[in-house]
């Protein structure tokens, strides 16, 4: 095989590759092989047609398995030869294939552009941080209550403040129930904030074993907007009526509920999940704010096929690879076009700047990672090792690592200022 490589933009090559005739009529020979064990023609059993009948009948069929192997199989024999990293997939092209003739393509290889990252050390950024107080451990104690409240039947008409457990259909304007809208056990408080004016009217007084057709006029602004501004008639069946009793907030709560020994000791726990919480948040904010800083100093291009290819697989994960329509498809291109190329550049601007100041991640550092994903998601511990088997999985989460770290340099790196809720400052200098 022969390679000869060109460049026809920074970030693009393209290798002219040339397979002697021989090589080419040895392939096609071991596909007509591979075909001849299982061939049949009229007077011959499966398996024994003659090779030549074989390379005769099934013409077709030979050329074009051997094309579907040999050119991405040589593709890839091209790009390790001339130590190539292309960022998507390699296009093959100019493809131009005739029996006893050498078989010549061109391969286009984009590549991820090397640039240099500038105006990246001791950045400037201000974020704020929220207190943790009794008022936020409060908020959120009251939500411990109300996930393990316990309810009790009761034997009476549903009454404002009650809990009614219910099995719901959607009827069309026939009557007739729509089986795809089938809803079961659903738990609905009467007067609670969210439940709709007519859906709490329509089961005030109900009791368990009856059925009742409601109608629910929603509102213009409905957040799902199949209903939104629709009005709704539904047929329920009530399966219970029941009281919503809240567990005191007491050291008993602790104990049987979270497993700690005081009520004391829950506040704390609450309180110190907060703070990481508000920490992450912080983080993420300071992030965000030092990265966009980066973006603006440098201005980077990013290679259009690396973002087209990018984006498809965006679209393939928004759409759960579903066969959508053409239109739709191209409204979301449009969408989120500008947000994956942001991505990209970041990206890019990153790894220059984890180059640039000697960052690398071990394979150590690598294993801990995968270890750490399996503890968080035990039920797919094994799975998730798996898929770390293959070396392209290790190297992105490499390059993961790696950006994280390079993004971890630039935020010690810079004078932050934090401002606390309250209006108290305080000054984080740059590190080094």
């Amino acid at each position: 095989m022969n390679v000869s490589l060109r460049e026809t933009a920074a970030t693009q090559k393209v290798m002219a590759v040339e397979v002697p005739a021989d090589e080419v009529e040895r392939g096609l020979d071991q596909v007509a092989r591979n075909i001849q064990k299982r061939a049949s023609l009229a007077g011959f059993r499966r398996g024994k047609v003659p090779l030549d009948m074989v390379r005769n009948h099934y013409a077709p069929v030979i050329e074009q398995e051997f094309l579907d192997d040999a050119l991405p199989r040589l593709t890839q024999e091209a790009v390790e030869r001339e130590k190539l990293q292309p960022a998507v997939p390699p296009l093959i092209r100019e493809v131009r294939f005739q029996v006893g003739q050498p078989l010549r393509f061109e391969v286009q290889v984009d590549v991820r552009p090397q640039i240099e990252a500038r105006d990246y050390k001791k950045l400037r950024a201000s974020v704020e941080r929220r207190e943790i107080g009794d008022v936020e451990v409060d908020e959120v104690l009251r939500g411990l209550q109300e996930d393990t409240a316990v309810f009790a039947d009761l034997e009476r008409p549903a009454q404002r403040g009650d809990v009614v457990v219910l099995d719901s259909v959607r009827l069309d304007p026939n009557d007739r129930r729509l089986s795809s809208t089938r809803a079961r056990n659903l738990r609905i408080q009467l007067g609670a904030p969210g439940v709709l004016p007519d859906l709490e009217n329509g089961l005030l007084a109900a009791e368990a074993g009856q059925e009742r057709t409601i109608a629910v006029q929603y509102p213009a602004d409905y957040q799902a907007s199949e209903l939104a501004g629709k009005n709704v008639r539904y047929l329920v069946r009530i399966r219970k009526i029941q009281e919503k009793k809240l567990r005191p907030l007491d050291d008993n709560l602790a104990r049987e509920v979270f497993r700690l020994d005081t009520l004391e000791e829950l506040r704390s726990r609450v309180k110190k999940n907060l703070e990481e919480q508000e920490q992450q948040r912080v983080q993420r904010e300071l992030e965000g704010k030092l990265s966009e800083t980066i973006l603006e100093r440098n201005p980077v291009e990013v290679p259009p096929r690396l973002v087209d290819y990018t984006l498809e697989h965006v679209i393939r994960e928004a759409v759960r690879n579903e066969k959508v329509d053409d239109k739709l498809v191209e409204e979301l291109r449009a969408r989120y076009r500008p947000g994956v190329e942001r991505s990209l550049k970041r990206e890019l601007l990153l790894e220059a700047i984890a180059r640039q100041e000697g960052l690398s991640v071990s394979d150590q550092e690598i294993a801990e990672a995968i270890d750490r994903e399996a503890a968080e998601r035990p039920r797919e511990a094994s799975r998730i090792r798996a898929r770390y088997h293959a070396s392209e999985r290790r190297e992105a989460l490499r390059e993961r690592l790696l950006e994280h770290q390079a993004l971890e340099w630039v935020v010690k790196a810079a004078d932050v200022n934090e401002e606390r809720a309250g209006g108290k400052r305080l000054v984080v200098p740059a590190s080094g």
